[in-house]
């Protein structure tokens, strides 16, 4: 007798085998644009933006933007970023949006718990607890990341049919080599199918996992995100169940990065840890 289709759940065994498969074999597994260039599909860039040097970024003629063909509405962005500006990016993590009020440990302004955060959220704050945002608890989302979102969101926009997006809330990730994040589906913004959710990465490696708008649906597909890479989520990839099973040391991680981490509390920080910082409109 077969499973039900309500009982049927497909992701969690890819979960529990990236879980227990070596790191050597997870970089092969995870599907990237080197090892399985025929799932994806590559998205002329012909916008032209001047770009503000705060932002770190390399100029945009030598970014290449990719559909996901294994998942409709997922969009891939490899490293846009120059080595100083994924510096300037990990350091704003560390010394500026952990020491918020609003963490995993509550108030850090005083920085004295950044190896116990998990997370921090920047503008709307979410209740964790009730998964929803309130309209009366938030603060001023960082002037750097907006313009970083819009800057993102012009030239994907401009290259696909994705809808542009207002940044009014980021979550800020910060996993330790043994992190995992299970397999959820992000439902609390109130235009979750119309507006996009990006997504930055920063540090160690990870495998990424997205599947369907159920577990039954499809086994999940997962995709190799390194240092700088950027993954932006639209249409009906929104509401995709995902997950992060495993974080991975990277080998070239201090090639690109400690060359420029001058600053050594930043270094011993980051290289065996990775940060995601993900950016959404809440309200339309």
């Amino acid at each position: 007798m077969s499973a039900s289709s309500d009982s049927l759940d497909l992701f969690t065994p890819v979960f529990k085998h990236f879980r227990r498969l070596s790191a050597a074999d997870c970089f092969t597994q995870a599907y990237s644009v080197t090892s399985h260039p025929s799932l994806f599909h590559h998205c002329p860039i012909t916008t032209s933006i001047d770009l503000d040097e705060s932002l770190g970024l390399k100029p945009i003629s030598s970014w290449s933007l990719y559909s996901c063909l294994f998942c409709d509405g997922l969009y891939f962005l490899p490293n846009p970023f120059t080595s100083v500006g994924q510096h300037q990016w990990v350091h704003r993590a560390l010394n500026d949006y952990a020491r918020q009020t609003k963490t995993s440990v509550g108030d850090n302004s005083n920085n004295e718990q950044l190896a116990r955060i998990r997370w921090a959220t920047l503008g709307y704050h979410y209740d964790w607890t009730n998964k929803i945002y309130k309209d009366d608890d938030h603060t001023k989302m960082p002037n750097e990341l907006a313009k970083l979102c819009q800057i993102i969101m012009q030239v994907i926009s401009s290259s696909t049919n994705c809808p542009m997006m207002q940044a009014e809330a980021a979550i800020v990730n910060y996993y330790h080599l043994n992190s995992t994040l299970c397999a959820h589906t992000d439902h609390s913004e109130y235009d979750a199918l119309t507006k996009p959710l990006i997504s930055y990465s920063f540090g160690n490696a990870a495998v990424f996992l997205i599947g369907g708008q159920t577990k039954a649906e499809c086994k999940p597909s997962p995709i190799l995100l390194q240092s700088g890479d950027i993954i932006l989520m639209t249409g009906s990839s929104r509401l995709c169940f995902h997950a992060v099973p495993r974080i991975l040391s990277d080998p070239l991680l201090k090639e690109i990065l400690c060359e420029h981490l001058d600053d050594e509390c930043c270094w011993s920080y980051i290289h065996d840890k990775r940060i995601n910082i993900n950016i959404r409109q809440v309200y339309s």
